[in-house]
């Protein structure tokens, strides 16, 4: 598989590099803190770190035994990244690893027997690692610190609804006033639904402890800087609703609808179709064409 990045002009489109060293089907691909490199895991069951601008690869390890998808998540700018995979015996499992020693990961915790494969997603913010698993209708969620033992299992969210799906929305729409740290979408097989993920507080005052800066919806560095050798971290904003600048979450709110249901279709349906029986029958009786 062959993976490009593309610079995009006013008329143009160019490929800019191309990553082909790969034997068989990339599985993810992931960018680190200041984008200057890029994770890649493989069918092959590698792991492969890639320069994004020469597409070459630097180094590679085996992340785990098993044979089915390997996912990635970069762990905030703490040059560390988890790979959720699979073991020789199906198990899945969770492993923690420092670029500076790709060696063989520094944590490993066995998850469970089931076969989903399981989407990482990051909080660089709260420092904590939600684990979403197709299949599953929970989603764990571990604090991830910086020293031995590297992660520690809070909890889980559990629901009765498996999810094909599960995005994490921005920081920046959490509402700062429930103490909302956390917003995720999950797809299931008919709806889309938002969940939300609440650390109670009494006090109603801004608390700054949960809400460090986070990342903007601002580039921090042009395609040709980029190409041309330059990193840069993300571009930070703050959620105080007094510093903000951007309206906040609660100004741009936004109301789902509940999506009905294929039984409650069909009984509307089923009604129709009824009352068009009984329209053709009237204007037959009247000798009414149509």
């Amino acid at each position: 598989m062959v993976i490009i990045l593309l610079k995009f002009g006013m008329r143009k489109r160019v490929d800019k590099t191309s990553i082909e060293d790969h034997p068989a089907m990339i599985l993810d691909v992931i960018w680190n803190y200041d984008g200057s490199q890029c994770l890649t895991s493989c069918k092959d069951k590698m792991v492969r770190v890639v320069d994004p601008r020469s597409g070459a690869t630097s180094a590679s390890v085996e992340a785990h035994d098993g044979t089915k998808t390997t996912k990635l998540e970069f762990l905030g700018n703490m040059d560390k990244f988890c790979s959720v995979g699979f073991t020789r015996q199906s198990k899945r499992q969770l492993k923690i690893w420092d670029m500076k020693k790709l060696s063989g990961e520094i944590a490993a915790v066995d998850i469970d027997q089931a076969a989903g494969v399981i989407m990482p997603f990051y909080d660089e913010d709260i420092n904590v690692l939600f684990l979403a698993g197709k299949g599953d209708g929970n989603i764990r969620y571990y604090e991830i610190v910086n020293e031995d033992p590297w992660q520690f299992y809070i909890g889980e969210f559990r629901a009765n609804t498996p999810c094909r799906g599960v995005a994490m929305l921005p920081k920046r729409v959490v509402n700062t006033q429930d103490c909302e740290v956390a917003r995720v979408l999950k797809l299931t097989t008919s709806a889309v639904e938002p969940l939300r993920f609440i650390i109670p507080r009494k006090s109603e005052l801004f608390q700054a402890d949960l809400y460090p800066d986070c990342r903007a919806p601002k580039a921090g560095v042009k395609a040709d800087d980029f190409f041309n050798g330059k990193n840069h971290a993300p571009i930070l904003m703050s959620l105080d609703p007094k510093k903000r600048t951007d309206g906040g979450a609660q100004e741009a709110t936004v109301t789902m609808a509940k999506v009905k249901s294929a039984a409650d279709i069909q009984k509307e349906l089923d009604a129709a179709l009824k009352r068009i029986t009984e329209l053709e029958a009237l204007l037959k009786k009247n000798n009414i064409a149509f």
